[in-house]
Parts: structure tokens; C-alpha cells; sequence
């Protein structure tokens, strides 16, 4: 059973610093990590108007580290941003003590969450990029016992063919839903990517992991022209996860076929710049949800650094990074999605529209990240 957590606050007034000089990055840092309490350290998934978090879980600690990987990149590193990364991974050592560990972990010991019933490649992938993005900026020196843990993890995770799983349920748990998150399908790019990118950094994956990564990766680029996901959301996942990896030996090869899909959907795109869930839904039927317009953003400037002569359409993008801007709130943050409840928060569309606002005027100098590792969140 997953550990009583008494508190999940959020202290806020973390104090400014150079690498922050956006209001996005100033909310970020000043209140998406626990501070103090059994969690310290943690990242929550939504934050409340009070401060508090109803959860904390692995997936978003591993996009905080690569996000403050990212900012290190742009500005440099801190020692505050080296605690804060020190921080995350002592959480995560604390993480892989939990039963399960768990997916979520919940203030309210009696929350039934689906979730929790099994260990999903992508979450523990993600932990594990995080890791390895931080370590290559120097903000943080790895915890071999934490690297193991999170790498027992996802070879508990490698079938018979050699790939990974989408998840593994726990022994004598409910069945899991039938969902895109808990079946293979080429949203696993984005996770075998972040995989392939830490076993280039950190010194103890074993060969199996790598293995597995690389053919996951592979097979995924399969689904992805065949059977691309119809759900906004993961298809955004494997976009990122080809984009992640722009040296990649299939990487010139696969290009011209996802912006051909990334122009399928941007054209689905309303006028106010937000996506539908699905597609071929209309979007002003669907949750206009801004995690989504922000990762659409991100890979439109990537495509367009990358395909200069062949870029998607400027003006659709303009108008979505338009439409993100006005989405940002006075305190710095934005929501889950348009006319969501304004006392709530969401960290991880925090973290992609800041790094998709930033995308929309890349640089174009010939060792310019996007060209090598443009570290995604």
C-alpha cells in the first residue's frame, strides 16, 4: 500500500534568480517542487490556489530534471538549480522504497487510482532521461542505487520480442483499462528515446536496457506510419520522441512522413490556435487542453528549424503561440486546459508552454541544440 503522505505543500517566494527571468520559469521554481514535509523534494502534477499538491509522482521529477537541464543550457548552471536537482533524485530514491513503487503517490491514503495498479514503461523511462539530462548538464552527480532501481524497473519491463511493455500490473491487482498508456504504440517513441539518451550518459544501464530501447524505438517508428495514435496527446509523444533524437540514424528518413501527420493535424487546429483531442474531432467540441497546444508548438518550431525550405504553416503556428501567450495567468502559470478551475495550476503544461515559448524563436547558429539534443521536456 502506498505510504501516508501528511503533506504535499508547495512553499512558495522561492527567490529569483538569472536562470528564471520568464514568469512561467519564476512560478516553476518558486512553486512545482515540495520543499519540505516526507516529500521533499517531489514535483506535484497540479498545484491548488492555497500551495498544496494532491499528488506527486515520477514521471513529472523526471520532466523537472530535464527542464532544468533545458534552462541550465540557456542560462547556465546555479547552485540553485544543482539542489533543486539534488533534491529530485534523493525523492526518487525514496520513490523506489515505496510498494510498487507507486505510479502516484496521493495525500489521502484511500484514493483508489487505476494508476497504481501497475509500473508504466513511460513514467520510469522518463525518470530515467531526467536523470541523465541532469547529470550531463552537472546538476547533479548520479545515485548508482537510484540509476539501478529505475533500471530494474524497466527491464522488468522487456517481453519476449526484445521491447518494452507500455506497463507491467502489479501481482493480484485489478485489471488496468484498456487505454493508449497501457498498450504498445508509438508514444513508446518518446520513451525508448529518453532511454537511448541516458544510456549515452550514465555509466551503469545495462546492456539489456539499451537493447530494448533501441528495438522499441525502432518498432515504434513502424506504428507511427502505419498506426499513428488518432489521440492528440500521445501522437505529440512520438513526434517528440523522433524530434528528441535528431541524430538518430533513422532520423532524415522518418522526418518527411511526421511532418506530412504534424500538417494533417495542425490544419485540424480552431481558430483560437487549440487542437482537438482526437482526431478528425472538431475542436470546439473537444477539452481545449493548453498541454497539448504547447506541445504542438514545440515540435512546429522544430520542424521548421529542421525543414527551413518545407516548414509547417507559419501562420497556424503564430496564431497557437498567440493563442498560448494569452493563456499564461498573472502569477505565471497556466491551466490544464481553457476555462479549467483558475485555483488550480498544472506543472507539467507549466513546463511545456515555457519551453515551447522559448522554441518559437530558436537560434539557428550551426551548434544550436536542436540540431543534437534539443531536450524536450
Amino acid at each position: 500500500m502506498t505510504p501516508v503522505n501528511p503533506s504535499l505543500a508547495i512553499p512558495g517566494g522561492a527567490p529569483r534568480t538569472a536562470l528564471a527571468e520568464g514568469p512561467l520559469a519564476q512560478w516553476l521554481l518558486a512553486s512545482a517542487q515540495a520543499r519540505s514535509g516526507p516529500n521533499e523534494g517531489a514535483i506535484a502534477g497540479c498545484i491548488t490556489g492555497p500551495g498544496s499538491a494532491a499528488y506527486v509522482y515520477p514521471e513529472i521529477a523526471g520532466y523537472y530534471l530535464q527542464w532544468l537541464a533545458w534552462r541550465s543550457t540557456q542560462f547556465g548552471t546555479s547552485a540553485d538549480l544543482t539542489a533543486r536537482a539534488g533534491s529530485v533524485q534523493r525523492w526518487l530514491a525514496r520513490w523506489l522504497a515505496m510498494d510498487g513503487p507507486p505510479t502516484r503517490v496521493h495525500v489521502d491514503e484511500a484514493k483508489d487510482d487505476w494508476r497504481n495498479r501497475g509500473v508504466f514503461c513511460f513514467d520510469v523511462a522518463m525518470v530515467l532521461r531526467g536523470l541523465g539530462a541532469a547529470a550531463h548538464a552537472q546538476l547533479l552527480a548520479p545515485d548508482a542505487r537510484v540509476v539501478d532501481g529505475v533500471t530494474r524497473l524497466l527491464e522488468s519491463m522487456i517481453a519476449a520480442d526484445g521491447q518494452f511493455v507500455a506497463c507491467v500490473p502489479h501481482a493480484n491487482a485489478e485489471a488496468l483499462p484498456d487505454r493508449w498508456s497501457t498498450r504498445r504504440g508509438p508514444f513508446l517513441l518518446k520513451a525508448a528515446a529518453g532511454v537511448i539518451r541516458a544510456c549515452a550518459v550514465l555509466s551503469n544501464v545495462p546492456a539489456t536496457v539499451t537493447r530494448a530501447a533501441e528495438r522499441t524505438f525502432s518498432a515504434s517508428l513502424g506504428l507511427l506510419a502505419r498506426e499513428p495514435h488518432r489521440e492528440t496527446h500521445p501522437l505529440l509523444y512520438a513526434f517528440e520522441g523522433v524530434l528528441n533524437l535528431p541524430r538518430h540514424p533513422r532520423f532524415h528518413d522518418t522526418l518527411p512522413g511526421l511532418s506530412v501527420q504534424f500538417d494533417i493535424l495542425l490544419a485540424q487546429a480552431a481558430s483560437d490556435g487549440h487542437l482537438p483531442e482526437t482526431l478528425g474531432m472538431a475542436a470546439a467540441k473537444s477539452t481545449a487542453r493548453i498541454d497539448v497546444m504547447a506541445q504542438a508548438l514545440r515540435i512546429g518550431y522544430l520542424l521548421a528549424a529542421h525543414r527551413p525550405q518545407q516548414p509547417p504553416d507559419r501562420v497556424a503556428l503564430a496564431r497557437m503561440r498567440q493563442a498560448l501567450a494569452r493563456q499564461v495567468r498573472p502569477a505565471g502559470s497556466v491551466a490544464f486546459a481553457r476555462g479549467a478551475d483558475a485555483s488550480q495550476s498544472n506543472v507539467w503544461a507549466t513546463m511545456f508552454a515555457d519551453q515551447a515559448l522559448a522554441f518559437a524563436t530558436p537560434a539557428r547558429e550551426a551548434n544550436a541544440a536542436w540540431r543534437s539534443d534539443p531536450l524536450i521536456v
